[in-house]
């Protein structure tokens, strides 16, 4: 069995496991698993959606933000501002909350997926970098009842129907 094939055999199984985690233990690159997810939990855009990608998600109020390194997990929660771009960075602007400097020409794909995890729907919106990792994670946010929040899932799709190859 080839790798593709244990990695698409792995994810059917468990489609909500840790990208990261299951790359690192399949010897497998972020991107390669997040193919590897059945189609129907994973659209793809082009890395040149980066900038229109993060100007939509600035309008979606407040959000999970989760940046996954082998050091630690690091989540924002609340809204990522849309920025702008300007010397050879994407200028998230602020000083408080989210804001910073994102190197977005590194990103080399983005990923919508729509997946179970930890018994319920989430979706998220992976972007992914040159190297085959992921630069970081938006998640559509949740109400009080730990649900999706309606309005942000029909924004995450709306987004991906258009951005989406």
């Amino acid at each position: 069995m080839s790798a593709r094939q244990d990695l698409v055999r792995l994810l059917a199984d468990d489609p909500g496991a840790i990208v990261e985690q299951i790359a690192k233990d399949q010897n497998a690159t972020a991107r390669e698993v997040v193919e590897a997810l059945p189609a129907q939990m994973r659209r793809l855009a082009p890395s040149s959606a980066f900038i229109d990608a993060m100007k939509d998600i600035g309008g979606w109020g407040d959000v999970t933000l989760i940046v996954h390194t082998d050091d630690g997990i690091m989540e924002f929660g609340g809204p990522v501002p849309a920025g702008e771009v300007g010397r050879g960075y994407y200028n998230v602007p602020g000083s408080k909350g989210f804001h910073g400097h994102l190197r977005h020409e590194r990103c080399a794909g983005i990923a919508f997926v729509e997946r179970p995890f930890m018994g319920r729907l989430s979706a998220s919106v992976l972007f992914l970098n040159t190297d085959g990792g992921i630069m970081f994670k938006v998640f559509v946010g949740r109400d009080e009842k730990r649900e999706l929040k309606a309005d942000q899932l029909e924004a995450f799709r709306k987004l991906a129907d258009r951005l989406c190859v």
